[in-house]
């Protein structure tokens, strides 16, 4: 998660529902570093589920599902309706 540090910043999270598997949602500001896209210090959001796996009261596995797709569209790097990239 260095990298992710790296190039948000001021994020803030919000734990949507937690018994085993969790939704989220953060907000952050770019400021640039993810792959060649332009930093313009633009607020993004991005959305995920967290699913854990429990084993005598600890977190033995944990799998995650986000939305680097639509942050990319947030930063202008995805064109609609196509597979192209910045």
């Amino acid at each position: 998660m260095k990298w992710y540090r790296s190039v948000f910043q001021d994020d803030e999270w919000v734990i949507e529902d937690i018994i085993e598997q969790g939704r989220y949602t953060g907000w952050m500001t770019y400021i640039g570093g993810w792959f060649d896209i332009p930093s313009e210090n633009q607020r993004v959001k991005e959305t995920g589920i967290m699913i854990f796996a429990f084993e005598n009261g600890k977190v033995k596995e944990l799998w995650c599902e986000n939305s680097d797709a639509a942050i990319l569209f947030e930063l202008g790097a995805l064109k609609r309706n196509t597979h192209e990239v910045f």
